[in-house]
């Protein structure tokens, strides 16, 4: 049963060239004791990634400031309540590191604007500001329009499993596949499992840190 799922989105380069394969690393857990770690790949290195701004107006204290992000048919909402104090430099920090915890998008700010990249090129995004107070102070646009198609399939996979042997010595395990890319993969090729054991025993390490043995 998985118990987790962690992913890191985020291109390996800011402009995407002929020569480039954009990739991202996903981190799951199907067993308590395994670890998976899964490499894909947008396909298309001619894709351009979306580039759209949100420049923010300062408002008054108690402002809403609401930024809808939708990918395919999912949005979230981003909001910030305006307090004495802020500024547009950090509503769009606060709000571009909200964002960030966004895999599809990368966000930075700069003297109240946010800037969104598409991290898989090739795949689109919205932008909405109609939970803000005034709308008028969330002012969204679109610098560079999303081009190509967002092929972004899986290559690899390898399993990193956690054990103790007959011997009570610690094991780990690395073992995988390689995949055809397609939309629904397959394996065409599977990694060459490698085990290695601890050095030490579970014994010893416990009567070494003063554990009473029984």
């Amino acid at each position: 049963m998985s118990i987790g799922t962690i992913s890191y989105d985020r291109p390996a380069n800011s402009t995407v060239t002929a020569t480039t394969l954009e990739t991202d690393y996903q981190i799951s857990f199907p067993l308590a004791n395994r670890v998976r770690i899964t490499q894909n790949l947008t396909l298309d290195p001619a894709a351009v990634p979306q580039v759209s701004t949100v420049t923010l107006s300062a408002g008054s204290n108690g402002d809403d400031i609401a930024v809808h992000l939708t990918v395919g048919s999912t949005t979230w909402i981003y909001r910030h309540v305006k307090a004495a104090g802020d500024t547009v430099t950090t509503m769009a920090a606060f709000l571009a590191t909200l964002i960030n915890t966004n895999p599809n998008v990368a966000a930075t700010s700069s003297a109240g604007v946010i800037t969104i990249t598409s991290a898989i090129p090739g795949q689109a995004f919205t932008l909405a500001n109609t939970d803000s107070t005034t709308v008028g102070n969330v002012v969204i646009a679109t610098t560079t329009a999303n081009s190509g198609t967002a092929l972004h399939r899986k290559v690899a996979d390898i399993d990193v499993t956690f054990a103790v042997n007959a011997n009570k010595f610690p094991t780990i395990t690395l073992g995988g596949s390689w995949y055809n890319g397609a939309a629904s993969p397959v394996v065409v090729l599977p990694v060459s499992v490698l085990s290695t054991s601890g050095p030490r025993s579970i014994d010893t390490l416990q009567t070494d840190a003063g554990i009473a043995r029984v």
